[in-house]
């Protein structure tokens, strides 16, 4: 008995000493062809094309600087240092084009003229976080523009929502299975979604694809 005592408190001691993880993707939606991913000054995707995730299994990864490179100009961007929550499953998305004539913290907005004479800033590149926590509240959707100096208009019924260049809107009380239709430069993207299982949470993100738009759906 005192042995079997022993061990428990052992196995006890270990399990209050094990590090807290958390379950992140990375999505690459740039409106370049690929870019090389450091994290933590270390190369972790050398060759990440534009459109692709990376796996969300559990990592004790919480806090993370990530730097972007543009592998056709060499061109690179850093985020601010990112605080991940544990013990949840989160997406971190790139937005951007590398171009230097926006501020930080913003992409292009719709009708803003590029010219030379304009102040250069940082290389133009968004790294936002989103939480997808399990819920049994009805299917919520997220649409996120990453599309700089294009302005998304996105039908869901009869509601029309326009979502500005590196933000996003939510929709909630979706149906499991709907059909949305995106407007794009006059252009018309329709788009059939099935929401199924425990999560129910889904993510849209359209970004630029040799200047025309295309899009990346996360369930």
């Amino acid at each position: 008995m005192a042995a079997i005592a022993v061990l428990a408190l052992d196995s006890q001691a270990v399990a209050q000493t094990l590090p807290a993880t958390t379950s992140v993707q990375i999505v690459n939606a740039t409106c370049v062809p690929a870019i090389a991913l450091r994290i933590n000054d270390r190369i972790a995707y050398e060759n990440f094309p534009q459109g692709l995730k990376t796996a969300d299994s559990p990592a004790s990864l919480l806090k993370a600087v990530y730097e972007a490179e543009d592998r056709q100009t060499g061109s690179r961007a850093t985020s601010a240092k990112i605080a991940y929550e544990p013990g949840t499953n989160q997406s971190l998305v790139i937005l951007g084009d590398f171009s230097t004539d926006t501020p930080p913290g913003v992409l292009r907005h719709p009708g803003r003229a590029l010219t030379a004479e304009e102040k250069q800033y940082p290389p133009n590149v968004l790294f936002q976080v989103f939480s997808h926590t399990a819920t049994e509240a009805p299917v919520r959707l997220r649409i996120i523009n990453g599309m700089p100096g294009k302005s998304l208009t996105f039908v869901a019924g009869r509601r029309e929502i326009v979502v500005k260049p590196g933000e996003f809107a939510v929709l909630t009380g979706q149906p499991a299975t709907a059909r949305y239709l995106a407007k794009v430069d006059g252009e018309n993207i329709s788009l059939f979604m099935r929401q199924e299982g425990l999560i129910r949470n889904a993510m849209i993100v359209f970004f630029l694809e040799e200047r025309k738009a295309s899009l990346h759906a996360r369930l």
